[in-house]
């Protein structure tokens, strides 16, 4: 009789022990899941050096020729928008504003210090920079020296 009792309480050990194993492995699961959406929620996208092109931008929001500026190709999100120049950066930048319709809205002035995001206008969906050397020897922009003026500046914003 004994021998079938301490079979009996072997097998609910065992039972017992699945049971907590399955809880840990389902817990463990929850928690990488919340991690993963909490950090898909909160990255941020750096617009990098290879995204700008010379060119530059009329006071109207339009592609205008010129090769004394660089231009980002395309817009970005304003969600979580903020700039940061580098230390001693011999470059200005102006911040130009578009709808969700793709509509120009504003454009900041040339700005030769951090941007926070604090002045983007309210029916502002994105936008695009043009960045402007301050100290460049010829005036002109070259291929050779957009990745040092778009290096200059770090633009940031919200996947």
């Amino acid at each position: 009789m004994s021998n079938y009792e301490l079979r009996r309480h072997k097998a609910a050990d065992t039972v017992k022990w699945i049971v907590i194993f399955l809880i840990a492995i389902g817990l463990i699961g929850a928690v990488i899941t919340l991690f993963v959406m909490v950090d898909r929620n909160t990255t941020i996208t750096e617009i990098g050096a290879e995204q700008y092109m010379i060119g530059g931008l009329d006071d109207e929001g339009a592609a205008a020729e010129g090769d004394t500026s660089i231009v980002t190709r395309g817009t970005f999100t304003t969600d979580g928008l903020k700039v940061e120049l580098a230390d001693e950066a011999e470059v200005t930048y102006e911040l130009y504003f578009y709808d969700a319709d793709g509509e120009f809205v504003s454009k900041t002035a040339a700005l030769s210090a951090d941007f926070d995001g604090s002045a983007i206008p309210e029916n502002a969906a994105s936008a695009k920079c043009v960045i402007t050397p301050t100290a460049d020897e010829d005036g002109k922009v070259d291929l050779t020296e957009v990745l040092g003026y778009a290096g200059q500046v770090t633009i940031t914003v919200n996947r």
